[in-house]
């Protein structure tokens, strides 16, 4: 007798008209097979994920976030090649540093006056997310992607009461009439402390917003109606200047080989230059259920808490939203999730 093995289709079309994949032959997919290796000409990739922060902290993983100093150093070294004809970044961010963002944009910008760039946007790429991918010469979003909220955000401690609480006493002597004023978190601001640092977080957005409008090539004031830490779907940004085009990670290649006149029809090698690390939300919400996972996920926070004296370009709803599902019980966590919703 011969056995005849039956196999279940690898394909289907479903009600509304789309082909659904079998896991299997999807998971077989390779570069190969989409025209993405063997060519003779290089398109790079760099991912940037989570938090932007200048240096790497002693409490931060080794791939936690986007440290600054060394995307920065990955830039260039890509800026410098002669290998690579075009650059696809791909941004998954909330945002973080507000001057580590700048110092990135202003990186990208440099690379982009000597070869295409385009930026590929996630499931986040909002304020200091957004501040790296307006330096590319086109951005490309999901519909979904959650985008924009150019706005800044600066704050310090109150610990007044807390220290009331537990009997702790900080006695400050300072000279100078703002030496205090992120020293002092035993106290709230003085009215002048509030005034610079109003006048700080101004000019910081000020300047956010004018790069953001030269970037995308648009009067201040048009852009000044996106801002105002306004968060956009992609399908919006799009219809607001903000975005280029919708797609993903194939669309972003696409655009990388036109812009770089590399036919459509011709195969191209991608090169990765750096895997995606994990990001906050990931941690808590997957890896976080394992030991090694708690221990990242708070010297992450940490290293975040360590830096908010500084002016932010941030989004944290994301991570909140993440901390409000996560099954964490920890009292630890919960006093975290506050401290985040206060900056």
């Amino acid at each position: 007798k011969v056995k005849t093995k039956i196999r279940a289709p690898r394909t289907k079309e479903t009600s509304n008209g789309r082909l659904q994949v079998d896991y299997r032959l999807y998971s077989g997919v390779r570069n190969w097979t989409l025209r993405l290796s063997g060519g003779k000409e290089h398109i790079a990739v760099i991912r940037a994920s989570g938090s932007v922060r200048r240096f790497r902290g002693p409490l931060s993983a080794p791939t936690a976030g986007i440290v600054a100093e060394q995307l920065i150093q990955r830039i260039r070294s890509v800026r410098e090649s002669k290998r690579y004809k075009a650059v696809v970044i791909r941004i998954d961010s909330p945002g973080g540093d507000a001057l580590a963002s700048d110092l990135l944009w202003r990186e990208i910008r440099l690379l982009a006056a000597e070869k295409p760039v385009i930026a590929s946007l996630a499931d986040v790429a909002a304020s200091g997310g957004y501040y790296i991918a307006m330096a590319a010469g086109t951005i490309v979003a999901e519909n979904l992607t959650l985008t924009g909220s150019i706005g800044v955000v600066k704050g310090k401690f109150s610990l007044g009461k807390l220290y009331e609480k537990i009997g702790f006493n900080k006695a400050i002597i300072s000279k100078g009439k703002y030496a205090e004023l992120t020293a002092a978190e035993q106290r709230s601001f003085r009215p002048e402390e509030a005034e610079l640092f109003a006048k700080s977080a101004q000019y910081a957005y000020t300047q956010f917003r004018d790069k953001a409008a030269y970037s995308r090539s648009m009067p201040i004031d048009k852009m000044e109606e996106n801002a105002q830490g306004r968060v956009w779907t992609g399908s919006e940004a799009v219809s607001r200047g903000l975005v280029d085009a919708i797609g993903g990670m194939s669309r972003a290649i696409a655009i990388a080989k036109q812009k770089a006149n590399i036919p459509l029809e011709n195969k191209v090698t991608v090169v990765e230059l750096s895997r995606p690390s994990p990001t906050l939300p990931e941690i808590l919400t997957g890896i976080g259920s394992t030991l090694l996972g708690v221990e990242t996920t708070v010297k992450t926070l940490l290293q975040d808490l360590a830096s908010s004296e500084e002016i932010q370009a941030r989004m944290d709803g994301i991570i909140l939203e993440k901390l409000e599902d996560s099954s964490y019980s920890d009292p630890f966590f919960t006093i975290l999730k506050d401290y985040l919703g206060s900056l």
